[in-house]
């Protein structure tokens, strides 16, 4: 591990391009990460909120969700950013008539995230690397035993003058499971006018040789330069469990 961090600053330190871009970068909407950082003093804010659904094939469980979400980011050089995130909770499942309920703080994450490599042309790819830490200090319906890591590589790439595809690959510790899960994001995004874009995603889990797989589209707006609003929904059939979302979000950022 060392000697990849390594050659993660190695490349960070050869390619030191700003990444401060004229439109806010946000990793809404969607579930993929993007390689670029804020640029140096740039402070990010994302947050949204997701309202859900599922039901079991059998029709014995069902169940409604309601979470809130905030990540932090700042820049600390160009190529470097540190991150942080919470997650609020709010579920009911209900089984044969007993009901269940979940809530409180269910993720508070900390991290860090390395540009190593930022193209912009057509099919050449920009790469970077996220490392976080879910800490153990959650609500007791969602609290694991120990701190639980999340590794990232996050690739993007211009196909087009009108798509851009944005991947992510990684694994990360879930609950007080030992193994860890593998994950995959795949994002193909692209303009709609000048101030709108549009995306299709496809992103899923790996565990036991078994994959759990999403599927979500949406729409983002750009107000100002640094102001971004989005709106998606997403749609999922695992394991004869039927789920669906519906997620809106803001992002905004400033110079500090």
């Amino acid at each position: 591990m060392k000697k990849f961090l390594c050659i993660i600053l190695i490349f960070i330190s050869d390619h030191a391009i700003a990444q401060y871009n004229v439109t806010i970068r946000s990793a809404r909407p969607g579930q993929a990460f993007g390689p670029f950082t804020t640029g140096k003093k740039i402070f990010q804010i994302q947050t949204g909120v997701n309202f859900n659904q599922f039901k079991v094939s059998d029709m014995t469980t069902d169940g409604t969700g309601f979470n809130y979400l905030m990540s932090l980011r700042y820049g600390i050089t160009e190529t470097i950013e540190v991150r942080s995130a919470f997650k609020i909770n709010y579920d009911k499942s209900t089984t044969q008539g007993e009901e269940i309920k979940a809530s409180g703080l269910s993720a508070m994450v900390v991290g860090i995230r390395f540009n190593i490599l930022d193209n912009a042309g057509t099919y050449k790819p920009s790469l970077g690397f996220q490392a976080n830490i879910n800490l153990n200090v959650l609500s007791d319906d969602f609290n694991p035993g120990y701190p639980l890591p999340a590794m990232l590589l996050l690739h993007n790439q211009k196909l087009a003058d009108w798509l851009i595809m944005t991947t992510n690959w990684g694994i990360f510790w879930s609950g007080d499971e030992v193994a860890a899960k593998g994950l995959y994001t795949i994002n193909l995004s692209f303009p709609i006018s000048k101030r709108v874009g549009g995306f299709i995603e496809n992103y899923g889990f790996l565990s036991n040789r078994n994959i759990d797989t999403f599927f979500d589209t949406g729409v983002d707006y750009l107000i100002t330069n640094d102001l971004l609003v989005d709106l998606s929904i997403g749609y999922s059939k695992n394991n004869g469990i039927d789920e669906y979302f519906i997620d809106f979000g803001v992002s905004w950022r400033t110079g500090l």
